[in-house]
């Protein structure tokens, strides 16, 4: 479903929603090499395997950013919907009269180069949106990267200081 643009969704510049997918598909095959595994050679074996893509996702909702989550850029409506009602946002999928997917480029959302955002717009009911201003944020990525829960892109601090290089490394694929 479409939404209007509103001013706080016209600010940042997007790109059509399927291309995030063609920058970043939600699942590629990539070569790796295997260690560890009963009857491999010390050295390991290369093979290919699948590795599912995540991208920061802001949830944005009557344009305001609530939340930025780490997801897999695929059926994010679904996602998107799904955290609004666990979330007690919305108390039915009936509250939510559309949703909106935009990519967003790393320059303009303020990520590491190569890193796109998607943006998820929802258009909540009126009910839902005042109780959503109401009430205190306190969501918090309790484990994993640090991304989850901030409330927008530009709350995001993703970088890293550099890790000294050691000695070991030139040894691993040599």
């Amino acid at each position: 479903m479409a939404l209007p643009p509103t001013t706080a969704q016209s600010k940042m510049p997007v790109m059509p929603a399927d291309s995030i997918l063609s920058v970043l598909p939600p699942l590629t095959r990539l070569p790796v090499r295997v260690h560890g595994e009963p009857g491999l050679p010390s050295e390991g074996a290369r093979r290919e395997d699948t590795l599912a893509a995540e991208v920061p996702v802001a949830l944005v909702f009557n344009g305001i950013s609530h939340a930025v989550m780490m997801a897999t850029p695929q059926d994010l409506e679904d996602f998107a919907l799904g955290f609004a009602l666990s979330e007690g946002i919305l108390d039915a999928a009936a509250d939510c009269r559309g949703v909106e997917v935009e990519a967003v480029s790393a320059a303009d959302a303020g990520l590491p180069e190569g890193v796109p955002g998607v943006e998820v717009r929802l258009e909540i009911s009126t009910r839902s949106f005042e109780r959503l201003k109401g009430r205190r944020r306190s969501i918090a990525g309790r484990t994993g990267c640090g991304i989850c829960g901030v409330e927008s892109f530009a709350a995001l601090d993703i970088a890293p200081q550099r890790v000294p290089s050691r000695d070991w490394i030139g040894r691993i694929d040599a």
